[in-house]
């Protein structure tokens, strides 16, 4: 499907009301998160990298896509992940523009013109980095590639690290390559499912980054459940709320104990912390998959008022 066709028939693009009403709201929601307040005590750089979504994504609202896209290339820049979130940002700034132009614009210009503008901004801080660290591209293999190729499989609420320890050497980069493809994978199909709410779509990407990342934390999962209650109006479609957030207490509370037993008081072995470790990435699966579900339960609602309230079964 060409961009022309994909673009073009997209006039408006649905955001949930809240969104402009209660910046305020927001804030407090996502300072005073338990996970966000949590994330401070542990002082990562991880923080940077939300405030950089953070910004690029209200910016994109506020129609700014320049600045948009330079928050976000800043973000990629930090973190490589937020990268993935290019189409449905660029996507949201582009039906901002077409609303406010009448005569409508090239979908394709726009996004090659805002894509320069993206990969522009990360090669610029590339070769700041470049200068600061003496006239040497080693740090990419140091930082990029601590990412790409996962070295360091230190336990962490990842799913990763307990998996590359247990394959053999022969088969480490194949899996790596499973594995980014897997993440990888998610942003075209949501983006052209979810076309006309490119907002959703970026805050199911971040509750799948906070999954499928191969060195997730705490930072992730704070900035996606902040993301989440901006669709305040689809929790009373979600189904299985109580599992998903009983899961999560029940990891949030169990994870540190068990790592503390395993790591510290040597009165446990791996499987105790990986284990808790998959109820947490469990909890998170069954969230974005009930509000995935909730959010096209909604737009079916939207589309055919007749069915509201009535049970519907997806084939």
């Amino acid at each position: 499907m060409g961009w022309h066709s994909y673009c073009g028939g997209v006039r408006h693009t649905i955001v949930p009301a809240n969104i402009y009403l209660a910046s305020n709201d927001y804030i407090s929601r996502y300072l005073f998160n338990p996970f966000t307040i949590a994330t401070c005590l542990g002082r990562p750089t991880t923080a940077f990298t939300n405030s950089a979504i953070i910004y690029a994504i209200s910016n994109a609202i506020a129609g700014r896509s320049v600045n948009s896209m330079l928050a976000l290339g800043l973000a990629s820049y930090l973190s490589v992940y937020p990268a993935l979130l290019f189409p449905p940002l660029v996507l949201l700034c582009y039906d901002h523009y077409i609303s406010k132009v009448k005569s409508g614009g090239s979908c394709v210009s726009y996004v090659a013109s805002h894509s320069l503008i993206f990969v522009a901004d990360i090669a610029g801080f590339l070769v700041i980095s470049y200068g600061v660290t003496g006239y040497s591209w080693d740090f990419i293999s140091a930082t990029y590639g601590a990412h790409l190729l996962v070295p360091d499989l230190t336990p962490n609420a990842g799913l990763w690290w307990y998996f590359l320890i247990e394959i053999f050497d022969p088969f480490r980069e194949f899996f790596l390559g499973v594995f980014w493809l897997h993440l990888a994978s998610y942003v075209g199909g949501l983006t052209i499912r979810l076309r006309r709410q490119p907002l959703f779509v970026m805050t199911c990407l971040l509750g799948i980054f906070a999954i499928f990342k191969p060195y997730p934390g705490i930072s992730d999962v704070s900035i996606y459940l902040s993301f989440l209650t901006l669709y305040r109006h689809i929790f009373p479609l979600m189904r299985y709320t109580f599992l998903s957030v009983s899961a999560l207490l029940y990891a949030s509370l169990l994870g540190p104990i068990f790592y503390h037993l395993w790591i510290y008081a040597g009165s446990g072995n791996a499987n105790f912390f990986y284990a808790i470790t998959l109820v947490w990435s469990l909890g998170l699966s069954i969230l974005v998959a009930d509000s995935l579900y909730a959010v096209l339960r909604d737009e079916w609602d939207e589309e055919r008022p007749e069915v509201r309230g009535k049970e519907a079964r997806q084939i």
